[in-house]
């Protein structure tokens, strides 16, 4: 089958964890409740 090298295995791990940080990072920001602000409640009141 495949044999990768060393630095080949290294840089197949580095570019699988920052895509699974990025997924993360993603989902954490679409699930996460934002907090209002001042402005959006006096715009939503008017």
């Amino acid at each position: 089958m495949w044999r990768l090298t060393r630095r080949e295995q290294q840089v197949l791990l580095v570019i699988l964890g920052l895509l699974l940080v990025g997924w993360t990072v993603r989902m954490w920001r679409e699930t996460r409740s934002l907090p209002t602000t001042v402005a959006e409640q006096q715009r939503s009141q008017q």
